[in-house]
């Protein structure tokens, strides 16, 4: 895996230039499960227990929980008839000339209806041709006198009149109609003054708009997130624009699924005292339930993912009794030596979808709290957008919502950046685990053979690494069951334990527990070390990582290299978060 100078204990890994658009795209799938509703409310504490180091983290039952006019209509003149054509007279649809029209005539088979004769003894001609209305018979009496003739005239005049005059009217009517699209506000800093927008107010709103000023996060819910600060609206913005700010893991290009919404409004607010944080709502409303549905298992995947350079997921959130659907995640972001965590909770009620997003400098804010502000937000959104508003609030930690391009298998947004790197994690192409991948050197166990019901590996590199090129292996097993997969953790570390009479020359830490709970509230459990292999002139360091969850076994390896490794603390984290993605898969 790494390109060193060969050497005892090397592990083996192939350095091909990834596919830039590995996989297929992840499939949405419902949000969290919900907890049992006959349990209290629990919200996270100000400190979340670890999922790792011999600790395990806060679990509770759960319940699976799903989650243009027309275009111009051409109007052809009339042709003139072609010699041999049918006369007018013979065909089902004639022109409407507000003529009178001639009464049928009856054939019965026991009354028949003679034609008139007049004193020459002559038949009239009969009424057959509707355009014949001025011809007379010289030698009778008129078919339509003058004055029938003149009143059909006068009628016919008068109704195109006051045809003309309503439709004269409506569009008139319609013009002083006031415009239903609201204006777009200019994007302005934080730090601005709160501006006055152009758009409508909450008065004037739109025909038939959802959303208003009274549907934004206020300063009095801002203060259930810190109620020791004063909150104040710092930039209010309606309508989509490309210098708007966006949460974390949400920004970059529109996915091309996310169906587009009907209303926007965006708002920020800042807040008092040192290093204060800041929130950011964005609320969007849609046409239909169903595409506010679809946007938020867009929104939800997206966020899963959190491709956005520079950005990656500490944790993830299970949250129930906010809205229809709610998910939330506890997001770094990383510029140079500032690091920004990123309170992420994203929620639908009917056809509306919220985003809010509290930063903060150094620690995280806690997200019940921002659950709560949020609950807030949806009691006062939730009747006219036709959806939930309320129910038993409960945040508790869990994998992140379903996210990157192969579930299943870490997202590269999983992955924090590492030393000087500025390019994101990219990944290769799942493939077969490698006959000669030896990992740190104390393992025993082969991947390409050890028995089990299927296999997979995938490859996660840094571009920019240098000549180090530090990477991160993962290998998923499904074992036959349970115990082979429990079995198969515990043999490797006995492995890890024992390395130091197999290679005089390694060094291994103590194998350290780590656990967690993963989708459906699967148990996830196994271990952690350090491996360090001494080949004389160079010391290499490995770090590996092996979890079970039922029937499936997720193991983590990297090589480290000067200013490129993981904290321990984010390595335990890496190992059980491989085993959060492959419960979120079956």
């Amino acid at each position: 895996m790494v390109d060193q100078e060969s050497r005892a204990y090397r592990p083996r890994r192939a350095f091909t230039e990834p596919d830039p658009d590995p996989g297929v795209a992840a499939t949405p799938t419902p949000g969290p499960d919900p907890v049992d509703s006959t349990r209290a409310p629990l919200l996270d504490d100000d400190t979340p227990k670890p999922l790792y180091r011999d600790e395990v983290a806060p679990r509770g039952e759960r319940n699976e929980q799903p989650p243009g006019p027309a275009g111009p209509t051409t109007i052809r003149p009339p042709e003139a008839p072609r010699p041999g054509a049918p006369r007018p007279e013979d065909t089902a649809v004639r022109s409407i000339n507000f003529a009178p029209r001639r009464p049928p005539r009856f054939d019965d088979e026991t009354t028949t209806l003679l034609p008139r004769t007049r004193a020459s003894g002559r038949t009239p001609p009969r009424y057959d041709d509707i355009d014949d209305i001025d011809d007379f018979d010289t030698d009778g009496r008129g078919r339509i006198g003058r004055r029938t003739k003149l009143a059909l005239l006068i009628g016919a005049v008068a109704a195109v009149v006051v045809l003309g005059l309503a439709i004269g009217y409506s569009v008139l009517g319609i013009g002083a109609q006031p415009g239903t699209v609201p204006s777009t506000a200019p994007s302005l800093a934080p730090s601005s003054p709160p501006p006055t927008t152009a758009g409508p107010s909450p008065s004037e709103s739109p025909v038939g708009a959802l959303l208003s000023d009274t549907s934004m996060l206020s300063p009095g819910q801002a203060s259930k997130i810190d109620p020791d600060r004063t909150w104040a609206i710092e930039l209010t913005q309606r309508g989509a624009s490309k210098d708007a700010p966006t949460a974390a893991c949400l920004g970059g290009d529109a996915v091309e699924e996310q169906p587009p919404g009907q209303q926007k409004i965006l708002q920020v607010l800042s807040s008092s005292g040192q290093r204060p944080p800041s929130a950011l709502h964005e609320a969007t409303a849609y046409s239909t339930p169903e595409e506010a549905v679809q946007a938020f298992a867009v929104a939800s995947r997206t966020l899963g993912g959190c491709a956005t350079p520079g950005s990656y997921i500490a944790s993830g959130r299970v949250i129930t009794g906010l809205g229809d659907q709610a998910v939330g995640v506890v997001a770094k972001v990383v510029d140079g030596e500032d690091t920004q965590s990123h309170s992420v909770l994203l929620s639908r009620t009917g056809r509306v979808l919220n985003v809010v997003d509290v930063n903060a400098p150094g620690k995280a804010v806690n997200m019940g709290p921002v659950a709560e502000a949020v609950a807030a937000v949806t009691a006062g959104q939730c009747s006219t957008a036709g959806g939930t508003c309320g129910g038993k609030l409960s945040v508790k930690v869990g994998p992140p919502p379903l996210g990157g391009d192969e579930p299943g298998f870490l997202a590269t947004g999983d992955l924090p950046p590492v030393g000087d790197a500025s390019s994101p994690w990219t990944a290769a192409p799942i493939e077969l685990p490698d006959e000669d991948f030896a990992g740190s050197g104390c393992e025993t166990i082969n991947w390409a053979t050890v028995p089990a019901e299927s296999r997979s590996a995938r490859v996660y590199l840094l571009t920019d690494s240098g000549k180090s090129y530090f990477g991160l292996n993962q290998i998923v097993l499904t074992m036959s069951g349970e115990k082979a997969a429990t079995r198969l953790v515990n043999d490797i570390k006995k492995d890890l334990e024992t390395c130091k009479e197999r290679a005089p020359t390694a060094t291994v830490s103590k194998p350290a527990a780590v656990d967690g709970v993963g989708a459906r509230n699967a148990d996830i459990a196994g271990y952690t070390a350090e491996v360090e292999q001494d080949a004389g002139e160079a010391t290499s360091k490995f770090r590996v990582g092996v979890v079970s969850t039922g029937a499936k076994v997720a193991y983590t390896f990297c090589n480290s290299s000067g200013d490129f490794d993981f904290t321990d603390n984010q390595w335990d984290v890496i190992a059980v978060r491989a085993g959060e993605r492959v419960t979120q898969v079956t």
